[in-house]
């Protein structure tokens, strides 16, 4: 038995027991009515009650019915209920009055009179029934999309992280290639490194969030990837506030601005360049910087001018922090400076 069944029945149990009580007190110390007849009344109002709402409420269920939000539906399916429940109501009323109407010189005309109380009882009932119904139906729809839009938003971050891996994955195998001949010892350290690299982005791919430490251990193992490849050309620093470190960021987010800052800044220039990489707080933001030598070209559509690895790292951005997280690149010769500013809850 679901929990729904499990309160329903006690509740409308009590209900109708308090509604028989209320009509009752006043007939027994007020009224001064027959005392059969206060009993009458009162177990009329309970079980004649009892027996409409229920059986209405069966015959919901029976057909699966569902109400829509829009609201003259709802205003018709509300007042033809009613009138339908209360007339039954009073049908029941009646004829249980009919065996004693003479003894007790009931007036069965009066009697059906009672319809518009016991219609009021029954509007009441269904407003508070068919109220708690909509909740239900709108929280079980607001699930339903959240759910959706998770789902959505898993599959388009699966698909752009299907789209990162493989850029890091070619550039280093072609790197580790060009090494085998030349030199075997260093693309032999090569292989290590590109082992454990991508180990981490296998074991986080599915994770929406690492910590900053995590980040900085697999980005320096990387820079070391690299470094074997350009010697002294490349020259790196990694800097990150202690307080931050166990703070949640994206996973290989990092790693993709330094990967940029080789593939445009580094890898470009004969001479090589210096890479920065800064993370520290500020405010209530966490700011990840990545500085590089190099120049940005004169491009107008962000897609131009930071290429796919930086625009799907936008995206990824997008998804996850909605606008609590934005990406900037300025540049202030010799260096371009790319900054990821993300909002802490």
């Amino acid at each position: 038995m679901n929990s729904k069944r499990r309160w329903f029945w006690p509740v409308q149990i009590v209900a109708w027991l308090v509604i028989g009580l209320v009509n009752f007190l006043p007939q027994h110390f007020v009224a001064g009515k027959a005392q059969f007849i206060q009993y009458f009344n009162f177990v009329a109002i309970t079980t004649g009650g009892f027996i409409v709402t229920s059986a209405y409420r069966m015959y919901l269920k029976r057909r699966n019915y569902r109400f829509t939000l829009k609201p003259l539906p709802v205003l018709g399916s509300l007042i033809i209920s009613s009138l339908i429940m209360s007339v039954g109501w009073m049908v029941l009323l009646v004829l249980a009055s009919l065996p004693i109407a003479g003894k007790y010189h009931l007036n069965l005309f009066l009697i059906t009179l009672q319809i518009i109380p016991l219609g009021s009882l029954i509007l009441i009932w269904n407003l508070v029934y068919l109220g708690y119904y909509l909740m239900r139906q709108y929280h079980r729809t607001e699930v339903e999309k959240w759910k959706l839009e998770a789902e959505i938003q898993k599959a388009s971050l699966g698909k752009l992280k299907s789209q990162i891996n493989p850029h890091f994955l070619f550039n280093a195998l072609n790197n580790i290639r060009a090494l085998i001949l030349e030199n075997p010892e260093k693309a032999r350290q090569m292989l290590t490194l590109f082992s454990e690299n991508f180990r981490y982005a296998l074991q986080h791919s599915e994770d929406s969030e690492t910590t900053v430490a995590r980040e900085i251990a697999i980005v320096t193992q990387y820079l070391q990837l690299v470094g074997i490849q350009y010697e002294e050309r490349m020259q790196y620093t990694v800097q990150a506030d202690e307080t931050i470190l166990n703070e949640k960021i994206p996973p290989m987010i990092l790693q993709l601005l330094v990967e940029n800052a080789v593939k445009h800044g580094i890898a470009l220039s004969p001479s090589g360049g210096i890479i920065y990489i800064d993370i520290r707080p500020v405010g209530k933001q966490l700011v990840l910087r990545v500085k590089n030598t190099g120049t940005l070209q004169e491009k107008n559509q962000l897609e131009d001018s930071i290429g796919i690895g930086l625009n799907n790292v936008v995206k990824r951005l997008k998804l996850l922090y909605n606008d609590r997280a934005q990406l900037k690149i300025t540049e202030e010769a010799p260096f371009v400076t790319v900054t990821i500013s993300i909002e802490q809850l």
